[in-house]
């Protein structure tokens, strides 16, 4: 289950300051996603965690559409939290892991996780964390890419991608109930994306 992609970290440390210009499309579109459903389930958290916030794209939309809310985001990667420190003065930033989530037990009402669920070391001990963090009701949006096919695979050193059964099961070893999963094609990266909403017990 642990997998540690090959100097990921220090990957986006290079590229922290062109990370938007290149991606910051893309990202939109996902964050656009789990934006989309923390608004259709009618969610109003006085605190959110954005877990592998990179330069803080998300948590800004997210300043936005919840302007009381305390605003946490983590990421291991110094150089993107620093570009996330301009972007969102507001917000309380860490440099760290999904693994040890530097947030006291109870305290989180929504998390957010997009494209960085792949990246995690230990996945289970990752969504144990998010799930401690979570209040009772507590939701967890996550997005990510689908395993691609075994050719990719075979050729290219890949993250660990999860498919629904595979991150369902995850989800309940974590005590998190996955109340909706689904598959989303986003055509401008010609990818499948899985689109996750977990609650907390």
């Amino acid at each position: 289950m642990r997998f540690r992609p090959v100097d990921a970290v220090d990957h986006f440390n290079t590229i922290a300051d062109a990370y938007d210009s290149r991606f910051g499309d893309d990202c939109a579109q996902l964050h656009d996603l789990v934006l989309d459903r923390a608004s259709a389930d009618g969610v109003s958290p006085s605190t959110v965690l954005d877990v592998g916030c990179g330069t803080g794209s998300l948590l800004a939309r997210v300043a936005t559409d919840f302007p009381e809310a305390t605003l946490v985001g983590l990421d291991p990667a110094a150089a993107m939290v620093a570009v996330a420190a301009e972007r969102v003065p507001g917000a309380v930033l860490h440099v760290g892991r999904a693994e040890e989530i530097p947030v006291a037990s109870g305290t989180i009402d929504v998390a957010f996780c997009t494209t960085s669920f792949a990246q995690w070391f230990d996945q289970r001990a990752g969504l144990r964390e998010v799930a401690r963090v979570l209040r009772p009701g507590g939701r967890l949006y996550l997005a990510e890419h689908l395993p691609p096919g075994w050719l990719t695979r075979l050729v290219y050193r890949v993250p660990h991608f999860r498919t629904a059964d595979q991150l369902s099961g995850l989800l309940a070893q974590a005590a998190l109930r996955a109340e909706r999963m689904e598959t989303v094609r986003l055509p401008s990266i010609d990818d499948d994306v899985l689109v996750v909403t977990a609650v907390s017990p």
